[in-house]
């Protein structure tokens, strides 16, 4: 099992170093000091220098260095003078690389520990921001370490992900929108031309009697039938747009309950075809009833439309999702419906009614997306089955 690092604070981190500088800064201060005083007890030794009991000053004196103690002048020439000059250089050395050498001490620390522990994560983050306002998303911050910078580091990583995940959002919604746009023009078509040539039809022959009252009413039960389906593609698209800005309203709701209510409208619609299962505990959770009723309710009035004898309906609260799967004995989805149902506008080649615009399975798929689910079709082994899935946070179970 794989070991959990714990968090150490930046602070706890300086911590490390700071004890080894001090050691180093007092060892070399030490042997600044000591040997600083051996060279110049070494230099007294050897070049003569008075006891350190008698106060000597240097002094230009007639024109030549000489010493002056308490009793007596000692007139001494410039090379002697400049051995004194080395001498009190030496003397007061240490006070000059001591402080030196912990200013070294402390700079090579800081270096030390800039690069190790604030180098990489600076950079890391410097490097993300600039791609960040380049509008380049598709890269990934990486630094393990349990500390501020690690969980800055972290939080820039969510923020990559989620503005990632809104721009691709942002693209498929565009990319959609026309897609759905062109097929809705492209549908539009159809009956608008139907009903110019019904039109011509009757401008051409009526002025002059030429058609009957009997073709008359028929053509116009045709252009009414043509206005109808219009009414009713115009009303699809009208729910298909305003899904787009749908918010979803989770509420509480016991998983019982919801069940009844899903059992209740499948008997509704499906009547005697009608059968359900429930695997899982009772308990509440958080969800939009609306929204999942509305989902339900289209796959429901789908699978009556192509069962031969039974609709059954499967429904489990698990890993925080609420999963609805409906399935038919019918004949089941071909390869193409597989492949586009959940498209805009998608009829299977054999659908044979002119009000069925193919727009159920999507607004499904739409509903299910701004509730954090999916929406997925496929076929069993006796028919078709569809599985929505609707992100749902239990709480607690129910007693």
């Amino acid at each position: 099992m794989e070991k959990v690092k714990k968090f150490r604070s930046l602070k706890w981190a300086l911590m490390k170093y700071v004890p080894i500088c001090v050691m180093i800064a007092i060892i070399g201060a030490s042997l600044i000091g000591f040997g600083t005083n051996d060279l110049q007890d070494w230099y007294t030794e050897k070049y003569g220098v008075y006891n350190d009991d008698i106060v000597f000053v240097m002094k230009e004196y007639n024109g030549s260095m000489v010493i002056i103690n308490s009793d007596e002048h000692v007139k001494f020439t410039k090379e002697t003078a400049n051995l004194y000059m080395i001498y009190w250089i030496i003397c007061y050395a240490q006070c000059i690389l001591i402080p030196l050498w912990i200013f070294g001490c402390v700079a090579v620390t800081g270096a030390i520990f800039y690069k190790r522990e604030l180098k990489k994560p600076i950079t890391i983050l410097l490097d993300a921001s600039q791609k960040i306002a380049d509008n380049q998303l598709d890269f990934q911050i990486e630094y393990n370490k349990k500390n501020e910078l690690g969980t800055l580091c972290n939080a820039f990583e969510e923020m990559r992900c989620q503005l990632d995940k809104n721009n691709r959002e942002m693209w498929r919604s565009l990319e959609e929108r026309k897609r759905l746009n062109s097929a809705f023009s492209h549908d539009l078509r159809t009956p608008l031309t139907v009903l110019k040539g019904y039109a011509e039809f009757l401008e051409k022959y009526v002025p002059d009697g030429k058609i009957s009252e009997e073709k008359m009413m028929s053509v116009l039960a045709m252009m009414n039938g043509q206005i109808t389906r219009l009414e009713h593609y115009t009303q699809k698209m009208h729910a298909v747009q305003k899904l787009e800005d749908i918010a979803p309203d989770e509420k509480e709701i016991s998983s019982k309950q919801l069940f009844s209510m899903l059992d209740e409208t499948g008997n509704a619609i499906c009547r005697e075809k009608f059968f359900c299962h429930y695997f899982s505990d009772q308990k509440m959770i958080f969800v939009d009833t609306e929204l999942v009723m509305q989902v339900y309710e289209n796959l429901i009035a789908n699978a009556v439309r192509y069962a031969d004898s039974s609709v059954e309906m499967e429904c489990t609260v698990s890993d925080e999702m609420l999963r609805i799967t409906v399935k038919d004995d019918g004949k089941g989805f071909s390869e193409q419906a597989l492949k586009n149902a959940v498209q805009p506008f998608f009829r299977d080649e054999k659908e044979s009614d002119k009000l069925h615009f193919g727009l159920g399975l999507y607004i499904c798929r739409m509903i299910c997306g701004k509730c954090g689910g999916n929406l997925t079709v496929e076929n069993h082994d006796h028919g078709g089955k569809v599985t929505a899935e609707f992100l749902c946070k239990s709480f607690c179970e129910s007693r």
